[in-house]
């Protein structure tokens, strides 16, 4: 399996919790997702973490952009 196969399967299962944290009523930030997803990302992809912590807005990152950026690994 290589890098981009691994990522968009350990995607899978972080987007449904994704969507259980947005269930109807519950009103969570999408930057604290963003954070918590970034520190559940395995070490291989730790300088990917990194650049994208370097180069974007962490309080304004939406978990659609996360996922973009990690889609094209």
């Amino acid at each position: 399996m290589n890098d981009k196969e691994y990522i968009a399967v350990y995607f899978l299962p972080v987007d449904e919790m994704v969507n259980v944290f947005r269930e109807p009523g519950e009103e969570v930030e999408e930057s604290m997702l963003v954070l918590k997803v970034l520190r559940s990302i395995p070490l291989i992809f730790d300088a990917n973490i990194s650049s994208t912590k370097e180069i974007k807005d962490m309080e304004n990152m939406k978990m659609d952009e996360l996922h973009g950026i990690f889609h094209y690994i």
